[in-house]
């Protein structure tokens, strides 16, 4: 059975879903960020292979999203920059465990959440997932975009 797509909420919701959980991922990303845009694929994987964990992904898509990570982010020592999305976030029981700057295939993810939870219920095979590939053709489109919109003139 497919599990649900993991979907961005905003990030008090997020953060307050992710406090929560005993164990909890939370992925921060903001729009049109193409290796933002793989996260949601990815850590579908994750929450497969892992189902005791909570997975959750925040955008931050608007000025009120950047000036809460000072009050909701900063004070735990979570970094996030525009320039450092995506930013993934290890929490036990709302404390952090530990960060990782950028996304990544999920088996790569998984390696570094292996390092602070052991092994997953179900092993992610290395490289790109079926789901992530077929990501990947799509957001094809969008990176396109995003260079001829950069490139000099």
């Amino acid at each position: 059975m497919d599990e649900p797509t993991v979907t961005p909420r905003p990030l008090r919701e997020a953060l307050a879903r992710a406090d929560a959980a005993p164990t909890a991922l939370l992925g921060l990303g903001i729009p049109q960020c193409p290796a933002c845009e793989l996260l949601p694929t990815s850590l579908q994987e994750i929450r497969r292979a892992r189902p005791g964990l909570t997975v959750e992904i925040a955008l931050l898509s608007s000025p009120a999203d950047w000036a809460d990570r000072e009050e909701l982010l900063w004070p735990r020592s979570i970094r996030v920059s525009r320039a450092s999305v995506p930013v993934l976030v290890l929490l036990r029981r709302g404390q952090v465990v530990a960060t990782r700057a950028g996304g990544g295939p999920a088996s790569a993810i998984d390696a570094w959440l292996t390092e602070a939870l052991g092994p997953p219920d179900i092993p992610i095979a290395p490289g790109l997932s079926e789901l992530e590939t077929a990501r990947l053709a799509q957001l094809g489109g969008l990176r396109t975009r995003h260079l001829a919109v950069r490139a000099p003139r």
